[in-house]
């Protein structure tokens, strides 16, 4: 977790881009809640046009809630430019939050010369890492990345953990609506884009990348650019920071090289430290066994019942030989669970048991009922896009 910047924010004059998106208007809303209301939010669309376009970007919200925090929003004391004003006094910012897709428009042309003048760039994403009191597993990926994300929220929720989770598009609650409920002990999982990732100076302290393929070219200029935003997730990692990583795509391969605890997995070959599969089982780090149960949806049950009860369960200690270990019941035997037995070698790794929470568990979608309702105290939350990233 970095530092919080609410105090540096304070007092400064603050520019905010797309208002009526999800992420503008939840920075609005954040900063305006914590007493800072020294802002200008900007929005290209004319200010008759922005009751329908809150509307459509602000779906997680239900229609009467999402109506309230319209007319919220509108009644922040703030500065707002709308249509032909838009970016009016963007040259006395200090700081500008942008939306992900911000430097897809030629008309936000006069943000990035303020960029190149030393001007800093914010975004939603920016302040949850700076204000997140809790550890933060984050996932990305070309392909797969909410898939794993959610069931990677399913597995500690089902542990026992307290768990949150905030995915990349209208249907999922934005992060900074969580940050009222959460506590140091509980656990945050984030599907991050790769424009989220563009300029962003702050890595989870777990950090998955599912894979690399070419695509977003058009974003990022070409594949070389693409796969270094991708390694940002890992970048910015402190030495206690994991890198979960697939061994079988190249380019996430060679992410390990440049990783202070790597951690890969493979359908393909064996991967020390790392998870792979290997006569039917799958084979965690330094020799634990778990025995694939049958394909299908009994598979995917068994997997969440077992792998998450015995790998969920506690951050792990230190190995000095392979790094922080991901499993909670190494030097004694694993609980079993639909999945088998799993075998634990000698070396130890601490663990203290998770606290139990009400946040996000079974199989109804991570709502955050909570979030919700802070929602409705302040106002809506980024990106007019069609997905957040």
């Amino acid at each position: 977790m970095a530092p919080s910047r609410l105090d540096w924010y304070r007092g400064k004059n603050i520019h905010v881009l797309g208002l009526t998106g999800t992420e503008g208007s939840s920075v609005v809303d954040f900063l305006v809640r914590h007493g800072i209301t020294t802002i200008t939010g900007h929005d290209m669309r004319r200010s008759e046009e922005f009751e329908a376009e809150f509307d459509r970007t602000h779906q997680w919200l239900p229609p009467e809630p999402r109506r309230e925090a319209a007319r919220r929003l509108t009644a922040h004391p703030i500065t707002v430019r709308w249509g032909d004003r838009y970016l009016e006094g963007i040259e006395g910012a200090e700081v500008i939050f942008v939306p992900q897709s911000w430097f897809r428009h030629a008309r936000n042309a006069p943000v990035r010369e303020r960029r190149d003048r030393g001007v800093p760039l914010s975004s939603m994403t920016h302040l949850f890492f700076e204000e997140s009191p809790c550890p933060i597993i984050g996932v990305t990926g070309t392909n797969g990345k909410f898939t794993v994300a959610y069931l990677i929220h399913q597995m500690l929720a089902r542990s026992g953990a307290r768990a949150f989770f905030s995915g990349n598009d209208r249907s999922h609650v934005p992060m900074l609506y969580y940050l009222e409920q959460i506590r140091p002990q509980d656990w945050l999982v984030l599907e991050i884009s790769n424009r989220q990732l563009v300029g962003l100076p702050y890595s989870p302290q777990i950090g998955v990348v599912t894979n690399v393929a070419p695509h977003h070219l058009d974003d990022h200029g070409s594949m070389d650019a693409y796969v270094e935003v991708k390694r940002t997730l890992i970048r910015h990692q402190g030495p206690d920071g994991v890198a979960v990583l697939n061994a079988d795509n190249p380019y996430t391969a060679k992410m390990a090289a440049g990783a202070h605890h790597p951690f890969l997995f493979s359908r393909l070959h064996r991967v020390v430290p790392g998870a792979f599969i290997q006569q039917g089982a799958i084979v965690v780090a330094r020799g634990e066994r778990v025995p694939l149960p049958p394909r299908g949806r009994s598979r995917r049950r068994a997997l969440l019942r077992g792998l998450a009860r015995d790998q969920s369960r506690c951050r792990g200690g230190g190995d000095r030989q392979h790094g922080p270990s991901l499993h909670p019941h190494r030097g004694r035997s694993a609980p079993r669970g639909n999945a088998g037995a799993v075998r634990a070698d000698a070396r130890g790794a601490r663990c203290r048991p998770r606290a139990r929470g009400p946040a996000h568990r079974g199989d109804d979608p991570p709502s955050g009922r909570g979030a919700v309702r802070a929602a409705r105290a302040g106002a809506g939350g980024g990106d007019p896009g069609a997905r957040r990233g």
